[in-house]
């Protein structure tokens, strides 16, 4: 039964709606909204109401929520209720589990639907999430929110806008489509999608179309870019997977790196794969591909295994190993197992078990592990 709070008792049976509904202040005191004066009038043969509560319980009695309104008027019909300056409080197992503030409101269907306009704020207590729009349909049977416009979301270090989404208050998860952009501080991200999915007290989120994510530095410069085909992140970890067409662009060091699987920890700037990489220099055209790989590129070093090739094109020259360590910046490599190094100019062939030298110059020793020699092939 929808109720009416007012201090003319003898009227609240006269003004019951069908309605189910049950309404309460957001950030202020129920109890003082409940002791100040109401009253009544009608105006156009409408029912206006000034500091009305409106409030709607389940069949064992408990509060499923409450609306405060400075404004209450009902249409002639009496199956609208127009509200202005609004706070209201839905409640699961007797505890307050969302909390909304607008400047106006409808309350329609029997109170299982209520439509908040103009500076819409939604929070959840349970985990200090806050979301603001200009439209939303709040259906609270339903345990849903519809932010239908302009969205705008914030929780800990993570902003979010969309133009459109969905909270579920039952299981604290935000889903969000069309222009969504994510931006953390620390560090300082971009993530950019079509749409994503925020499971708020497990920190994750999900982006099931394609992503692209940047990261800056301090003096917010672009540092690496990432694009994937999908995406999750466990933002407390600081770590997104990203999965199919995966490249990765750094500019410190000057890189690429392509794979189809990619665990990207952005704090760190440390990429893992168990699916083969292949990474690009191509101011000086080196390749390196691997079938696993690691590249951390806060220490330029990449490290790649289970069969690796290097390619100089400049040198015309190439380097297999079952394992590689690469170190840009310097150029330098160390490759070990089963190892052929082949250069163009003077052509040369050496096998052997580890090279060391650097891939850029063709300056490459091959030596042996002390039970195989060392086989070279020069052709002069």
């Amino acid at each position: 039964m929808y109720l009416i709070k007012s201090k003319f008792k003898h009227l609240r049976q006269l003004y019951l709606l069908p309605l189910a509904i049950a309404l309460v202040g957001c950030q202020t005191s129920l109890t003082d909204f409940e002791s100040s004066n109401s009253q009544i009038s009608r105006l156009n043969t409408q029912l206006v109401l000034n500091q009305a509560i409106l409030e709607q319980a389940n069949k064992q009695e408990n509060t499923v929520w409450k609306i405060k309104a400075d404004n209450l008027i009902y249409s002639e019909d009496k199956k609208t209720a127009t509200l202005n300056k609004v706070v209201g409080n839905l409640w699961q197992n007797d505890k307050i589990i969302l909390k909304i503030s607008a400047n106006k409101g409808e309350v329609r269907d029997n109170g299982n639907i209520i439509i908040l306009k103009e500076q819409v704020v939604a929070s959840d207590p349970r985990n200090q999430g806050v979301m603001e729009s200009s439209l939303v349909e709040w259906r609270p049977q339903e345990n849903l929110l519809l932010i239908k416009e302009n969205l705008n979301g914030f929780h800990s270090n993570l902003e979010v806008t969309a133009r459109e989404g969905k909270y579920f208050t039952d299981v604290e998860s935000l889903e969000i489509e069309e222009d969504v952009v994510a931006t953390a501080d620390r560090p300082a991200l971009q993530l950019k999608s079509d749409r994503l999915k925020w499971n708020i007290p497990q920190a994750k989120i999900i982006s099931p179309g394609a992503v692209e994510i940047v990261r800056f530095d301090d003096n917010q410069t672009v540092t690496d870019r990432l694009v994937g085909d999908r995406a999750q992140f466990d933002l407390a970890t600081n770590t997104a997977t990203l999965e199919n067409n995966i490249e990765l662009i750094s500019t410190r060091p000057n890189i690429q790196a392509a794979s189809e699987s990619l665990t990207w920890n952005y704090q760190q700037r440390v990429g893992k794969t168990e699916r083969p990489i292949q990474i690009l220099d191509r101011e000086r055209q080196i390749s390196l591909t691997g079938n696993k790989g690691e590249v951390n590129l806060q220490q330029q070093i990449a490290k790649l295994t289970d069969g690796v090739r290097g390619i100089n094109q400049l040198k015309a020259s190439e380097l297999y190993a079952r394992q590689l360590t690469w170190k840009i910046e310097t150029e330098e490599v160390e490759a070990r197992g089963n190892v052929i190094y082949e250069q163009a100019d003077p052509q040369a062939r050496l096998t052997g078990e580890k090279a060391v030298g650097t891939l850029g110059n063709n300056n490459i020793v091959v030596t042996g592990d002390g039970k195989k020699q060392v086989t070279s092939v020069i052709d002069n």
